[in-house]
């Protein structure tokens, strides 16, 4: 399998241990499996309740990711949510069990 090390990285993640793989590759697995998605890059402007912009760690006022659509678990990811990184097991939790059905 060409994506084994996503998959790899997915399970390892769903078990509470080490990195979500980015949401491109995680598309890649799911598109090789013969899963339905739909994966873009993502660009926005945080603000704040101020009115003022939120920066990102690297000082720009453009935070750059992805979404992913999984129609078939009626999953919706964007890695630029505020509460991504709290919800990664998760996904990955949901991502595997899909995976698993095959």
């Amino acid at each position: 399998m060409k994506n084994q090390k996503t998959l790899d990285a997915l399970r390892k993640k769903a078990n509470g241990k080490g990195r979500m793989p980015s949401l491109n590759k995680v598309s890649e697995l799911l598109t090789e499996l013969g899963i339905e998605n739909s994966c873009m890059e993502w660009s926005e402007v945080k603000w704040r309740d101020n009115g003022l912009r939120y920066y990102t760690s690297g000082g720009s006022r453009t935070y750059n990711g992805y979404t992913l659509r999984v129609p078939q678990i009626n999953m919706d990811i964007c890695s630029t949510d505020s509460y991504y990184s709290w919800n990664t097991m998760s996904y990955a939790q949901q991502l595997v069990k899909l995976i698993d059905t095959l």
